[in-house]
């Protein structure tokens, strides 16, 4: 399985279709992953794939604010970090991660790409869409994840 996954497109949706087309462009890709500060954005676009996304601090109106997903024998913690504070670290996104028993915790906020491996679990953050950047997860089916980080 192949997973898009982004995040901060903060209504610049011609980027995000752009950053969409390049993932598809590489390989089919089987679902995306929108990790907040643009919830509404992959809806206005009209995106024909499973789509799975979390609410971030600009997203007003929208509770939806954590979500954990199981993709291809993998469970995915999705949130956008503000409530983990992953601006001043992720101790406390590795005690969720932790808590929640996921493969990969997978976050936004900070606008900046990242990607670690602590104690077993996958720390990633795609970057902002809205500056052209994304992640790609190949996920196999035994749950196992290569992660990718890209820039248009």
């Amino acid at each position: 399985m192949r997973v898009g996954v982004v995040s901060d497109s903060h209504g610049f949706t011609g980027r995000l279709s752009t950053i969409l087309m390049a993932m598809e462009a590489e390989q089919k890709i089987d679902a995306v992953l929108h990790l907040g500060d643009g919830y509404y954005d992959l809806r206005d676009l009209e995106v024909d794939l499973p789509v799975h996304q979390v609410a971030g601090n600009c997203d007003l109106f929208c509770s939806d604010t954590l979500n954990i997903i199981e993709l291809s024998n993998a469970r995915l913690l999705l949130t956008h970090g503000h409530y983990q504070h992953v601006k001043t670290g992720l101790d406390d996104l590795i005690a969720l991660a932790r808590e929640e028993g996921v493969h990969a915790a997978l976050y936004g906020h900070t606008h900046s790409q990242k990607m670690e491996w602590r104690n077993g679990i996958l720390l990633l953050n795609p970057g902002a869409a809205q500056d052209g950047r994304y992640a790609i997860l190949n996920i196999n089916r035994l749950g196992a994840i290569d992660p990718e980080l890209h820039s248009l």
